[in-house]
C-alpha cells in the first residue's frame, strides 16, 4: 500500500514537471484571428499624393503601377486601386494604385488623295467615330477633306465628318478617226471628255487636218474629264509649228491614266447595260 503512495506521488510530481517545463518551452502559438484588419477606402479620384497620405494614416502602404487615359478623372489622380474598396488589410499591408493620364487627343490626319476606304479606315484606327459624306467637288475618286480639318487635336472619343467623291462618271470614249481635228473639242465635249496632245503625220495619205490615229482607241471606258490624243494628217498650223503637239504638258496625258479597260467581249464600260 505504502508502494502504490509512493508511485502516484512520483506520477503527480512528474506531471506537473512536464506541464511547467512545456509551458517554458513552447508557448502557446499566437491566434491568427487575433490581428487588426482595415478596411481599404475607395481612392477614386483623389489625388496620388493625397491618397498615399489617407493609407498611410491607417497604416498601409501606396505604390503606383501604370497610368490609363481617362475622359472624368483628372491627370494624376487614382483611378483603380488593389485590393478593391472595401476589403480589409493588416497593418503594412501595401495598396496598389493606378493614377490617370488625363482625356487622350489624337490629331485628325491629312485624308485628301487617298482612297474613301483608306481614309475611314486610318479614322477608325486612330479611334475617330467617322460619318462618310458623298460630294462632288473633286472629279477625283477618293477622300478630298475633314470637318474638324487635318491636324485638328481632339479629344477622345470624338466624331470626324468624311468628305469623298466618287469621281467622274465612265463614259464611251466616242469614234474620232476621220473627224476634222477643228471639231474635236466640241464632239469631246458632249460626252465630258477633253483633247490631249495633238500630233501631226505629214506623209498621211488621207486628207490634211483629219485624225488617222486616236487614244485611247473608240469604245474604250474613259472616266468623265479624261483625255483622249490624236494623230492628225498633214502639216500642223502655223501657230503651232514651233511645238507639234499643243503643250508639253499635254504630251504626258498620252498614257492616259483614267482609262478604264473595257468590259472582255463587249467593250463596254463597266457599270454599262
Amino acid at each position: 500500500m505504502r508502494l502504490l503512495r509512493l508511485v502516484l506521488l512520483f506520477a503527480a510530481m512528474f506531471g506537473i514537471g512536464y506541464a511547467f517545463a512545456a509551458i517554458r518551452l513552447f508557448p502557446a502559438a499566437a491566434d491568427p484571428t487575433d490581428v487588426d484588419f482595415t478596411a481599404i477606402p475607395d481612392l477614386t479620384g483623389v489625388p496620388r499624393a493625397e491618397a498615399g497620405a489617407r493609407l498611410s494614416a491607417l497604416g498601409l502602404v501606396s505604390t503606383e503601377q501604370g497610368r490609363l487615359h481617362h475622359t472624368e478623372i483628372p491627370a494624376g489622380a487614382v483611378v483603380a486601386q488593389r485590393p478593391l474598396p472595401g476589403q480589409f488589410a493588416r497593418a503594412g499591408d501595401t495598396v496598389v494604385l493606378t493614377t490617370s493620364a488625363g482625356i487622350e487627343t489624337r490629331r485628325v490626319p491629312d485624308l485628301a488623295g487617298l482612297p474613301s476606304g483608306q481614309a475611314a479606315t486610318l479614322l477608325t484606327r486612330l479611334g475617330f467615330e467617322i460619318d462618310v459624306e458623298e460630294t462632288d467637288e473633286s472629279a477625283v475618286a477618293g477622300a478630298i477633306r475633314s470637318e474638324p480639318a487635318a491636324g485638328t487635336s481632339l479629344p477622345l472619343p470624338a466624331r470626324v465628318r468624311l468628305f469623298v467623291s466618287q469621281g467622274k462618271p465612265i463614259v464611251s470614249v466616242p469614234d474620232l478617226q476621220g473627224r476634222h481635228v477643228d471639231d474635236l473639242e466640241l464632239l469631246l465635249e458632249e460626252v465630258d471628255l477633253q483633247l490631249g496632245a495633238v500630233r501631226y503625220q505629214v506623209e498621211a495619205p488621207e486628207v490634211p487636218g483629219r485624225v488617222i490615229f486616236q487614244s485611247p482607241a473608240p469604245g474604250s471606258a474613259l472616266r468623265g474629264e479624261g483625255f483622249v490624243s490624236v494623230i492628225v494628217s498633214g502639216t500642223p498650223p502655223d501657230s503651232a509649228t514651233a511645238d507639234l503637239a499643243r503643250d508639253a504638258v499635254d504630251l504626258a496625258r498620252d498614257a492616259v491614266p483614267d482609262t478604264v479597260p473595257p468590259t472582255p467581249g463587249n467593250g463596254e464600260a463597266p457599270g454599262e447595260g
